[in-house]
């Protein structure tokens, strides 16, 4: 009994021994218990699982914020901040003229009567501001020659409707339609005040010699009537031109539009175009109805 049961550890002994060599699973039921063991027993094992979520998570796009409009009723349109700055300028430099109790300026004009007559006006003004408004009062003395085509009209017997050489007094009202600081062009000038003004003016011509030979109540008569008096026109005869009739209207209106230009020190420049409104030419007699009357004002405003 003891020599088989000897026998029968060996042959249990070998048959082990030849299964480990040959590395057949289940023999060994250490191994067995290892390989049913390894996920729980891997430390790897539950990074690799961890790692695999994280990668998904990561090529999952974020979410796009919500949009913020708390400052949309805040933002302004790039055009209208645009159509604010035009005519702003960087520095402010603002002349104002209703502050200003006398404006004193020298002019100088083309008249275009429409006829074969060149004239020109040169004079002073003086302005001042009243009431939002600038009240003008001025004397200007007129030049007028000859043109090629009058002299050759002189020789027929025709004549055309014109002005002699005479001083011109004018009460004019300006009144303001738009100003504001701007800057100009090149910008190496300062910023200026300009303002657009509306005229409306009445002019009173005077000629000299024309009262010769007329007694004080005459004159006196004579200023106030919108024509000259025929005695008035015969005294002109020998100051009028060889193609001229003179003609007879005393009094004009003139309404036009002009830009007042104010520098910073007080200068101010005004170009002006003034029209004839042929209002009082039933009573005047005048046959210069529609002219025009070009000028440019340089001064100074104290």
């Amino acid at each position: 009994m003891l020599v088989s049961a000897i026998a029968l550890a060996a042959t249990l002994l070998a048959v082990q021994a030849v299964a480990a060599d040959d590395g057949v699973p289940g023999v060994q039921p250490e191994a067995l218990s290892a390989d049913d063991g390894s996920d729980a027993g891997d430390p790897d094992a539950g990074d690799s699982d961890e790692g695999d979520s994280e990668q998904g998570d990561a090529d999952e796009e974020p979410p796009e914020p919500a949009l913020d409009d708390t400052l949309t009723r805040y933002r302004t349109p790039f055009g209208t901040l645009m159509n604010r700055t035009i005519g702003t300028t960087s520095r402010p430099v603002k002349f104002n003229w209703r502050r200003s109790t006398v404006q004193v300026a020298a002019m100088g004009n083309h008249l275009f009567e429409l006829n074969n007559f060149n004239s020109l006006r040169a004079g002073g003004l003086v302005r001042a501001p009243a009431g939002g408004a600038i009240i003008e009062l001025g004397v200007s003395y007129v030049w007028v020659w000859d043109t090629p085509s009058s002299e050759l009209l002189a020789y027929t017997p025709y004549r055309q409707p014109g002005r002699a050489k005479r001083l011109e007094f004018d009460l004019t009202l300006g009144l303001p339609l738009a100003e504001g600081v701007v800057t100009t062009a090149p910008r190496v000038f300062p910023a200026v005040e300009l303002v657009f003004n509306a005229y409306a003016g009445l002019r009173y011509l005077y000629y000299p010699g024309a009262f010769d030979g007329l007694l004080a109540r005459e004159v006196a008569a004579a200023i106030f009537s919108p024509m000259f008096t025929d005695t008035e026109l015969e005294n002109l005869d020998d100051r009028r031109l060889d193609a001229m009739q003179v003609d007879t209207g005393r009094y004009g209106l003139m309404a036009g539009f002009g830009n007042d230009i104010y520098f910073k020190q007080g200068v101010f420049v005004s170009p002006r175009l003034m029209l004839a409104v042929p209002v009082l030419a039933p009573a005047s007699g005048t046959d210069l109805l529609l002219w025009a009357d070009l000028s440019i004002t340089v001064g100074v405003a104290f």
